[in-house]
């Protein structure tokens, strides 16, 4: 399968970097430089729940399904 030019919804990283978006959005106080950042980015990320990971992989091939059903245009995932 070729990769579609608009599809994020096949890549997992796009999926877990909305995650840590999120994440960030509740995070009260923000980080105010960039090594506060990044300790806050990497203990986020350790504490993305494993199930979610998990998810990102078994969905996969439905994601490609999708993909293609919509021509490489957006999907609901």
């Amino acid at each position: 399968m070729l990769w579609p030019a608009n599809s994020p919804d096949l890549n997992p990283k796009e999926h877990m970097w909305d995650e840590l978006c999120r994440r960030e959005q509740q995070h009260h106080p923000p980080p105010t430089n960039l090594g506060q950042l990044l300790q806050w980015l990497q203990q986020e990320w350790n504490g993305v729940p494993r199930a979610f990971i998990c998810n990102l992989i078994h969905s996969m091939r439905q994601r490609c399904v999708q993909c293609l059903a919509h021509n490489g245009g957006h999907t609901r995932y």
